[in-house]
């Protein structure tokens, strides 16, 4: 379809020029609009070449989970999807495509929504093979438009995570809320194991970097290979890592 900024060039530029009448330019704009129709045909059907070549099966497996298909989440390679009944899945516009057709990255991932969470989509988001996205119950994770999740990226949601548009998320990255155990306090009770994390938009994170809980990354932000991530990344900066030191000293912790 031709948009209304660009019908109205086309407009203003045909009634400029004398030789088009009317009926001129509403043929022009119709073999405008059906070029556009035969591009975008021939692009899906060569998205669907491509899928069937990787792997003849993702004929089928969009449909094998229908419901999630028309929520908006497309399974491809024999990535897997558990939806709890009470848990949604908000498509504010376009859709996930679960699975690549890279021939050097072949591992089954899998969505898994826990009672009551969220999955928050807010235009097309692409998910490499072998990614798992596990939001426990009450969890919300928020996806922005035009991000790629590269294939055995690992994101475990216990409260809140935000990845903003047109984010760049290498492999084998991992980003968590929570430590998944508790720290003890002077009194002997537990400390609160779970801090938003926030990705702005447009930020490239490189491989094996793992983004802990509580971690604000700004707007346009790159961060390295191999580093570990917690507390504030500046908007525009380079962030890297990969050295280990002592930040505590007598600690005490308890698993689950």
């Amino acid at each position: 379809m031709v948009t209304s900024m660009s019908f109205e060039r086309i407009t203003i530029r045909t009634t400029k020029c004398s030789r088009f009448s009317p009926e001129g330019q509403r043929t022009f704009l119709d073999g405008i609009c059906a070029a556009k129709e035969r591009d975008h045909v021939s692009e899906t059907l060569r998205k669907i070449r491509k899928a069937v070549h990787h792997n003849p099966m993702n004929l089928v497996y969009p449909f094998l989970h229908w419901k999630s298909f028309l929520s908006g989440v497309y399974l491809f390679n024999g990535n897997r999807i558990k939806i709890h009944p009470t848990a949604r899945i908000e498509r504010r516009s376009g859709h996930i495509q679960f699975g690549t057709f890279w021939y050097l990255w072949r591992g089954r991932g899998g969505l898994h929504l826990m009672e009551h969470s969220r999955l928050i989509v807010s235009g097309k988001v692409v998910v490499g093979d072998g990614v798992i996205i596990w939001l426990h119950p009450g969890a919300v994770l928020e996806l922005g438009a035009d991000t790629l999740i590269n294939p055995n990226t690992k994101i475990v949601v216990k409260e809140s995570v935000r990845i903003g548009r047109d984010c760049a998320i290498s492999w084998d990255v991992l980003i968590t809320d929570a430590d998944w155990h508790y720290f003890i306090d002077s009194r002997g009770f537990r400390k609160k194991d779970t801090a938003p994390v926030v990705i702005g938009d447009h930020v490239w994170i490189g491989a094996r970097a793992t983004i802990l809980k509580g971690t604000t990354i700004g707007a346009g932000a790159v961060v390295g290979a191999h580093s570990v991530v917690t507390g504030h990344v500046p908007a525009g900066s380079i962030f890297r890592n990969a050295y280990a030191q002592e930040v505590r000293k007598q600690v005490e912790w308890v698993k689950w």
